[in-house]
């Protein structure tokens, strides 16, 4: 048994601002995640946008939280040396959709969203070229932005564990007992105390507040599906480009990653909790409704389909305490989550330390960036690969990652071990052939490195074994 002063269930990107937030503080707080990495629910498969705060209904939580998160990502990103790609955002629409632009605009002057303007033809169309030739104007929100999702979650996770917290994936919390004032907080044969405690759980939100006894939440869910392009696409667009939303969402878009691919989607179909699946039928209803947008996308260069669950929550978000107890809950956090998941996470701590949650002097740590040799001068990488040879012996030809990149990760300070994990991390597997050439050196890395014979190296998480041998096979 560990004992915390905090536990914090779910490692998607609310549960690792709030670790990353209580940790910086010199809280000792522990991050608990039933699956094999952080990031590795609704976090990873994710738009990747900062929105600007013109959607959410005034007065509202997501408006709040929206604009604060907005203010507050430039600066983290840049403590985190992650990258941010501060583009701005298009609401795009024909002649009849001045009136909904313009309700939009009048929305985010009331939340307080700054430098947005509509734009008319003309210069709608010298900035982005491939808009649907009916499209005639736009609101322009220059304060949107484009990040990777599941590399900024992973980065405030390090960040924690660097500045003393941490962190246990594959512990799936089953149970919670609570004596005097101390939750004691099960998984199988593994438990930790904590003094408080927040669920961050996600879809899995109301299982957790069963155990203590808190509130059930009324909560639906909503799969949306993507299309990524390969980076041959880059410049298709250079902002993300939204139709007018709707009461279903902000509807599919056309956007930028910030690693030069394209992206389409996502649609917004009620499903089960963990249903990921792509449907044809989903391929042709995003195909559909980006060309409401663009035109004549090139669809042969898509190179992966893959989908995320949202959980709503009617109208708003849910980040509640439960009566008489240290137990914090957050559900409902669909988008702007991770817009403003720094927002919640800032709130969260700071009623937690109205409630008696002492902070501590700390002597902030930064966490270190991984090498991305693409972005290295010839003679920087020359200069690395005499000192460490690794970084010159390239394993992913897509996207250029070296055996020095991948190792660099699997010693990073979440030991990940997992394909998707190390993919997440460094970019191995994620280009043009998906694995398809570079798969059996990525697992052989990760084989050589940690000791687990290959046939039991996971793409994400055990029953992932990608190597069948004969005992498997039975």
């Amino acid at each position: 048994m560990q004992d915390f002063e905090v536990a914090i269930i779910g490692a998607g990107i609310v549960g690792a601002c709030i670790f990353s937030e209580l940790t910086r503080k010199g809280v000792k707080t522990v991050l608990l995640e039933a699956g094999s990495d952080v990031s590795n629910g609704s976090t990873k498969a994710n738009s990747g946008l900062v929105h600007a705060g013109y959607d959410p209904e005034p007065n509202t939580l997501k408006a709040r939280f929206n604009i604060r998160g907005n203010q507050l990502y430039p600066a983290m990103c840049a403590r985190l040396k992650v990258d941010i790609l501060q583009c701005g955002t298009l609401v795009v629409a024909n002649e009849n959709g001045r009136e909904g632009l313009n309700t939009l605009y009048e929305r985010g002057l009331i939340n307080g969203v700054q430098g947005m303007r509509i734009i008319e033809r003309d210069e709608l169309h010298e900035m982005e070229p491939n808009l649907a030739d009916n499209i005639d104007i736009a609101l322009f929100a220059p304060t949107g932005a484009v990040v990777s999702p599941y590399l900024t979650c992973i980065a405030l996770c390090e960040e924690g564990v660097v500045n003393g917290g941490t962190v246990k994936v594959n512990f799936k919390v089953d149970k919670i007992n609570k004596n005097n004032d101390i939750y004691e907080i099960f998984a199988q044969n593994e438990s930790v105390t904590a003094k408080y405690v927040v669920n961050c759980a996600g879809v899995g939100a109301n299982e957790i507040n069963a155990l203590v006894g808190a509130p059930q939440v009324p909560l639906s869910y909503v799969k949306g599906a993507y299309l990524l392009l390969d980076k041959s696409q880059q410049g298709f667009v250079h902002h993300p480009i939204f139709p007018l939303p709707t009461k279903l969402g902000k509807g599919v878009l056309a956007t930028p990653t910030l690693h030069g691919n394209i992206m389409f989607g996502p649609n917004a179909i009620p499903c089960e909790p963990h249903d990921t699946t792509v449907s044809a039928e989903n391929i042709a209803e995003i195909k559909e409704k980006v060309e409401l947008s663009v035109k004549k996308p090139n669809y042969k260069k898509v190179i992966k389909l893959f989908a995320g669950v949202r959980v709503v929550s009617g109208n708003d978000f849910v980040i509640e305490k439960q009566d008489n107890e240290n137990f914090y809950y957050t559900a409902g956090i669909c988008s702007p989550g991770l817009t403003a998941a720094p927002a919640i996470a800032e709130y969260v701590v700071e009623k937690m330390h109205e409630n008696g949650l002492e902070f501590k002097p700390h002597k902030f740590v930064a966490r270190k960036p991984y090498t991305c040799t693409e972005k290295m001068s010839k003679k920087d990488l020359k200069e690395l690969i005499k000192t460490k040879p690794s970084f010159g012996k390239i394993i992913c030809r897509c996207e250029k990652i070296s055996e020095g990149e991948i190792l660099e990760a699997l010693n990073s300070p979440l030991k990940p071990v997992d394909v998707d994990a190390i993919k997440r991390r460094v970019r191995p597997t994620m280009g043009r052939c998906q694995g398809g050439f570079c798969l059996p050196k990525v697992i052989k890395v990760i084989s050589s490195y940690t000791g687990i014979p290959p046939e039991n190296v996971c793409l994400n998480g055990a029953g992932s074994e990608i190597i069948l041998d004969d005992k498997n096979t039975k």
